[in-house]
């Protein structure tokens, strides 16, 4: 009898400690997952305020690139060779011990064909007049020039350049006499010519550009005019990049040009 009581109250027991066991499971479940959800919303509300921190800060300015500053450099040109020329124009010759002069004016060009070669061309004349008691004489030379030249870049600045020409040299003369006018006459002769030149053109500031050139004029058989050296010295003064003041010296054996105009380059 008495173990029957014994073995009612332990059952009793095992089956109050079950139950207490599965209450305490139950009541412990939901306890932590409230506390893990509860550390997962912490967490995410922590994200969100730095999210919102950072879209709250404003973005970076980037200068355009329109706007970064500039650095200013100086565009390096060489001599240019296409161009066009006018001006005035001074004869100087001392011939069979006569020294005369003559005044007139000239044109001439340049076209650049490639990077290395172009063509030129021009035209001088100039005149002298005599007025003697009712006689009067007049002496107009001209000199047309074509040709084509090739340059050769020493530096940025620099070229050599050679220079091979054809020249139609011209004369006219005209005599008048108002008492005896039977006596009057006029008459014009003209020879070929070609020259050779070699020198060096260079551009050492942006406004100013310089020649020098040395070559050989070789002419037809003639009785007045001889083979001779030729030397040609210049240069441009650009007041604008388009026009320029230009000075100019050519000398012969026997003659001397001199030429003073106004370029415009392109």
């Amino acid at each position: 009898m008495k173990k029957g009581i014994r073995a009612a109250c332990a059952g009793a027991a095992v089956l109050a400690a079950m139950a207490w066991m599965q209450d305490a499971q139950a009541q412990r479940a939901p306890w932590w997952e409230r506390q893990k959800a509860a550390q997962a919303a912490a967490q995410a509300a922590e994200g969100d305020e730095v999210n919102a921190q950072a879209d709250a800060m404003p973005p970076p300015v980037r200068q355009p690139v329109s706007q970064a500053p500039a650095i200013r450099r100086e565009k390096i040109e060489g001599p240019g060779y296409t161009w066009i020329e006018a001006g005035v124009a001074r004869l100087d010759v001392d011939l069979y011990d006569v020294g005369e002069h003559g005044n007139g004016g000239y044109a001439r060009g340049s076209v650049a064909v490639t990077d290395n070669l172009y063509v030129f061309g021009g035209y001088d004349r100039v005149s002298k007049q005599w007025n003697m008691q009712g006689e009067r004489l007049e002496i107009a030379i001209d000199q047309a020039e074509i040709g084509l030249g090739a340059s050769l870049s020493l530096s940025a600045r620099t070229d050599f350049i050679s220079e091979l020409s054809l020249l139609r040299l011209g004369a006219k003369l005209d005599y008048r006499d108002r008492e005896y006018p039977e006596d009057d006459f006029s008459g014009r002769d003209h020879l070929y010519a070609g020259k050779l030149m070699l020198g060096i053109r260079a551009r050492p500031v942006p406004n100013l550009e310089l020649w020098a050139k040395a070559g050989y004029l070789r002419v037809d058989d003639n009785l007045l005019v001889d083979h001779s050296m030729v030397g040609n010295v210049g240069l441009q003064y650009r007041f604008t990049p388009e026009w320029g003041l230009v000075g100019e010296a050519e000398f012969y054996e026997d003659v001397r040009f001199y030429r003073l105009g106004v370029r415009a380059s392109f």
